[in-house]
């Protein structure tokens, strides 16, 4: 069931669908969660529940979709005892909630942070989504959307969505106050999104500190265009104007991808053209009869005035299946460096194991270590000395059951042990579980 057969994974890195969107085809999915989870030295805490429904129609030569989530998550009192259960849709998930969700907005009850030095923006999603595409001819899309999800080439992953049931950090969970919803960072209307404007987490800001985004969704929040090839060369060039765009300054997002021969992928994406903060990217997938091979670039902010706010990284994974066996594996590396002279380099390592029990149940096994970036000039103070980038390790087991045709669960446990810059350790958990219902 969660076996990687790899002429799939290669078709699925080489050769993704033409009219891919948030969902694959047309179709009507519900998925629900329900979790609990706390510090490794305190009483268990129950999260609540979240519920995301999704559709997507195609209609003739049209493809609607969207996305709506709701959740009954719970406040808790001073003593920290359940006070009440607030309804509403919500920005929440179960990656965000694993570094907890304890407080009352209202009265401020309870106001004890749980792991209040995660800089955790990149793990909040959108409420909801609605996209609207039109394929005007055989190989050609006309999207606007506030979720389009066009991307080229591979990049670190959090899994499929961070409401699913394979969400887990990425890049080893580096602490970011980056949030890579939507597009340009604009007022319109009542809401504000996301920025793709990139800046460096300062070390000491949070507790491990060291992301860098990739660009290789180049279309998010948009208005987008592109040309998808079905010829023996594969060729898809895609253009967006991000939400935020504005006349007196302009910005663009350009793709490119090209697929030579079945088993080589190059993409290239600049996020925010025409701005001194914008975005490149690049990368490569090569497959094999017993391996994929996926390679990837960042550099972020390349066009500005100042001497220390560029941000560079390359990282790399393998997918593959050990022989005569059913077990597939994902190791993955990342490493990030930053322009400021005074900031080292920041890693991590992971990978990603599954393989079927039986017909019908799946084990998955996700684990990763990230050491953060430092900064140089710590060591010229007392105070400061034995401060380094601290380091995460973060592991979680799963295992799923394909209940139905068109029902699924999904048990799991995720543990992190975090030692932030400063040596202090805030180690923790989450656990829940999962259904999925395809209609």
């Amino acid at each position: 069931m969660r076996k990687i057969v790899l002429c799939a994974a290669a078709v699925l890195g080489l050769c993704s669908a033409t009219f891919a969107q948030v969902l694959p085809k047309n179709m009507m999915k519900n998925t629900s969660w329900i979790g609990f989870g706390k510090p490794l030295s305190g009483d268990p805490m129950f999260y609540g529940l979240t519920d995301t429904f999704q559709a997507r129609f195609d209609i003739g030569s049209f493809t609607i979709e969207g996305m709506l989530n709701w959740s009954l998550l719970a406040n808790y009192d001073n003593e920290g005892d359940v006070d009440n259960f607030s309804f509403g849709t919500s920005n929440r998930n179960p990656l965000s909630l694993h570094y907890g969700y304890n407080y009352n907005t209202n009265t401020r009850k309870y106001p004890e942070s749980f792991n209040n030095k995660a800089n955790v923006s990149n793990v909040i999603q959108d409420s909801y989504y609605v996209n609207f595409l039109w394929h005007f001819s055989r190989n050609f899309d006309f999207g606007v959307g506030t979720k389009l999800n066009w991307q080229v080439g591979p990049a670190p992953r959090y899994g499929s969505w961070l409401w699913e049931s394979d969400a887990h950090v990425r890049q080893g969970g580096f602490s970011t106050k980056y949030d890579d919803r939507s597009g340009s960072y604009a007022s319109t209307s009542t809401e504000t999104v996301g920025s793709y404007k990139f800046s460096v987490d300062v070390p000491g800001s949070a507790d491990v500190v060291g992301f860098v985004p990739y660009a290789n969704k180049y279309a998010k929040r948009a208005l987008g265009i592109r040309f998808v090839s079905d010829g023996n060369i594969g060729v898809e060039l895609g253009a967006a104007i991000p939400n935020g765009f504005n006349t007196d300054n302009p910005a663009f997002n350009f793709a490119a991808k090209i697929i030579p021969v079945d088993w080589l992928e190059i993409s290239a994406v600049m996020e925010g053209a025409f701005e001194s903060q914008a975005n490149f990217y690049a990368g490569s997938t090569i497959g094999a009869d017993n391996f994929v091979l996926d390679l990837y670039l960042a550099m972020d902010s390349l066009f500005t005035d100042a001497e220390d706010d560029e941000a560079y990284g390359l990282g790399a994974a393998i997918t593959f299946e050990i022989p005569r066996t059913e077990i597939s594996l994902r190791p993955e590396v990342g490493f990030n460096f930053f322009e400021n002279s005074d900031y080292t380099m920041a890693w991590y390592a992971a990978g990603d194991l599954s393989f079927d029990i039986t017909r019908d149940v799946g084990f998955g096994l996700w684990v990763s270590y990230a050491s953060g970036s430092s900064k140089k000039s710590w060591d010229d103070w007392e105070v400061t000395k034995d401060y380094d980038g601290g380091h995460i390790f973060d592991i979680r087991p799963s295992v799923d059951f394909a209940f139905s045709r068109n029902i699924a669960f999904t048990g799991y446990a995720d543990l992190e042990f975090r030692t932030a810059f400063d040596g202090q350790s805030r180690d923790c958990w989450s656990a829940g579980c999962y259904m999925t219902y395809t209609f």
